[in-house]
C-alpha cells in the first residue's frame, strides 16, 4: 500500500510540476520538436497559441553561451517563433552583433537579414496546402 501511495504522490507531483512549470512545458515541447514526423508541427502549434506564458524562458534560454547545447538550440527554435515581440527581437538584435560566440551570433544576424527566403512552389498560402522550397541568399555575417 505504502508503494502505491508513493507512486500516486510522485506521479501527481510530476504532472503539477509540469502543467505549472513553463520551463518543463518549453523542455518537453523542444524534446516533441526534435522527433520530428508531425510530431514538429504540433509543438510549434502548441507553443504558438501559448507563447505569450513561454516569453521570460525564451529570454533565459538567449544567454546560451554555446551553440551545442540544450539552451541554444531551443533558443534558434523558439526565439524565431517569438521575434513579433519587442523585448525578444530587441535581445537578438544585441545577440546578432555582440555574441562572442560566433555560431550563435551569424545565426541570430542571419535570421534578422532574411537569409533564408521561403518560395511558394505548389498550392497557394490561402489553402490547405502549399509547398515552399528554402532559398539560401548567403550570409552576411563576420
Amino acid at each position: 500500500m505504502k508503494i502505491f501511495i508513493g507512486i500516486v504522490v510522485l506521479t501527481s507531483a510530476l504532472i503539477a510540476i509540469i502543467a505549472f512549470s513553463n520551463q518543463a512545458q518549453v523542455f518537453l515541447l523542444h524534446k516533441m520538436y526534435s522527433l520530428g514526423s508531425g510530431m514538429d508541427d504540433g509543438a510549434t502549434e502548441l507553443f504558438i497559441r501559448n507563447k505569450h506564458r513561454y516569453k521570460s524562458v525564451v529570454l533565459e534560454l538567449l544567454n546560451a553561451e554555446t551553440p551545442n547545447t540544450y539552451k541554444a538550440r531551443a533558443s534558434f527554435l523558439f526565439g524565431e517563433l517569438l521575434l513579433d515581440d519587442p523585448e525578444i527581437h530587441e535581445k537578438i538584435e544585441d545577440i546578432s552583433v555582440n555574441h562572442p560566440n560566433k555560431q550563435i551570433r551569424c545565426f541570430w544576424f542571419d535570421v534578422l537579414d532574411g537569409r533564408f527566403e521561403h518560395e511558394l512552389i505548389a498550392g497557394s498560402e490561402s489553402g490547405k496546402f502549399a509547398t515552399y522550397v528554402v532559398k539560401d541568399k548567403g550570409s552576411r555575417c563576420e
